[in-house]
């Protein structure tokens, strides 16, 4: 029996009597955490989670309210609850909020089934990988001091919306992830870095190829020496180009540019970047994190292009914006059960380059290879301008030669300006389990600040 289904069917019912709409939705996951300090067990962790958020509609108006608890009295509460916050937003919009009506998600759900494995691992396997992640890493080098940051997750996550227009879609998807980050030392220098992995069946996790890479990544960083102030062409590496597409994600959002907010107002069908960034938006790529066969208002997924050629194509919307707004819908609501309903996207693509890392790095007589943003975007990014300031670390090369580490500076600029100044890209992306699948990005200049 379909308790679920029985007991919005109730709430349905009563949403009819009381002239609204409403939606469900609904997630739920199991998350397994293992980890290993100084080569004994640090953290077990094994939770489960379950939520349902009611989304009830009054013409403009909309409310929202969530809980833990799935039965029928509790799930008719959280429906009045959110139908009390409908009645007191105040909307004088001559305007009525669309629901998803039954679609072809379902479909699309059976043709990615297989993102969903029911394999069930040993316990006393998934110990082995979570205890090699560090062990692998203090073998490897002496100059090894520490595993700081290790271990193995394994995820299941479950998604399901109903609505009052008879709306059901559900998916389910499985993935292991995990990490090791060495802290290695030399003398009187110290550097920490590391390597992780995302892979949606078990046998597919190489813990060789983590650890070694990852003690490889904190071992070439030590001596770093500071880099002299000036201006130099760069390359941002694949696994650190993804925060400049953080910078620019919100621009393509409907909703931002509705409110003013978006960089990219006014500029639908015009060059916003150099003619090699090509840019879409893919929500079946089984690499990225963000993967569905249907967005958070359940309307069937799609892949978008948002920029082609340096040429802005393309804005992400959900119903309500792409009706607000006339512009074509692209199946890009995003909510969880606890928040109120948005625009976000899945997996940005950005199109591969023909060159080599190695020809990137020797474009140039002199070239900063950036692997390395050091802080966060929010102390050091303004959304309203795309100004940024961000320290960094990474190492200098002379005619396509590394000269070694480089860290202590700050390269700065404005984002829209580095889309422009893009020369070249590379010919391999990130590592699989990011949301924004990248290539290494030449850059003919940008600021860079020694200390």
């Amino acid at each position: 029996m379909d308790t679920i289904k029985l007991n919005f069917q109730k709430i349905s019912e009563q949403a009819h009597h009381d002239g609204a709409k409403v939606e469900m939705l609904l997630t739920g996951g199991e998350n397994l955490s293992i980890g290993f300090q100084k080569r004994k067990l640090h953290s077990f962790e094994s939770t489960q989670a379950q939520m349902a958020g009611l989304r009830v509609i009054l013409g403009a108006n909309q409310g929202y309210a969530y809980t833990e608890n799935l039965s029928s009295e509790s799930l008719l509460r959280t429906y009045n609850e959110a139908l009390m916050n409908a009645k007191t937003v105040h909307n004088d919009e001559d305007f009525q909020i669309p629901l998803q009506g039954p679609s072809g998600a379902t479909q699309l759900n059976q043709e990615m089934s297989h993102l969903f494995s029911s394999e069930e691992i040993p316990m006393d396997k998934k110990m082995e990988i979570a205890r090699n992640l560090e062990a692998k890493c203090l073998d490897l080098d002496q100059r090894v001091q520490s595993v700081p940051y290790s271990g193995l997750a394994e995820t299941v996550s479950s998604k399901r919306i109903l609505n009052s227009e008879g709306l059901d879609q559900q998916f389910k998807q499985s993935y292991f992830s995990g990490y090791a980050y060495a802290l290695a030392k030399e003398g009187e220098s110290s550097k920490m870095d590391g390597e992780g992995f995302f892979v949606r069946t078990f046998k597919e996790i190489n813990v060789d190829k983590v650890a070694q890479e990852g003690v490889q990544k904190a071992i070439s960083r030590l001596g770093a020496q500071t880099l002299a102030t000036g201006n130099y062409p760069v390359v941002i590496c694949r696994e650190q180009f993804p925060t400049v597409l953080n910078m620019i994600s919100s621009y393509f959002s409907a909703k931002e540019l509705h409110e003013g907010k978006s960089l990219f107002e006014g500029k639908l069908g015009q060059s916003i970047a150099s003619e090699k960034f090509q840019l879409s938006d893919d929500p079946f790529r089984s690499d990225g994190r963000i993967v569905r066969p249907f967005d958070d208002e359940g309307a069937p997924s799609q892949k978008t292009v948002l920029v082609e050629n340096g040429v802005l194509k393309s804005f992400l919307t959900n119903l309500e914006y792409s009706k607000k707004m006339q512009m074509a819908h692209t199946a890009h609501a995003s909510r969880s059960p606890a928040s109120s309903l948005g625009i976000a996207p899945t997996n940005l693509i950005l199109a591969q380059g023909e060159k080599t890392l190695a020809e990137l790095l020797a474009s140039y007589p002199k070239v900063v290879y950036l692997t390395e943003f050091s802080g966060g975007l929010h102390a050091g990014f303004k959304e309203s301008t795309g100004d940024f300031s961000l320290p960094a670390e990474g190492f200098l090369y002379e005619n396509g030669k590394c000269l070694g580490a480089i860290d202590r500076f700050v390269i700065s600029g404005n984002v829209l300006t580095l889309l422009s100044d893009i020369e070249q890209l590379g010919n391999e992306y990130n590592q699989p389990g990011s949301s924004m699948i990248c290539p290494d990005v030449l850059v003919k200049s940008c600021s860079f600040a020694g200390a």
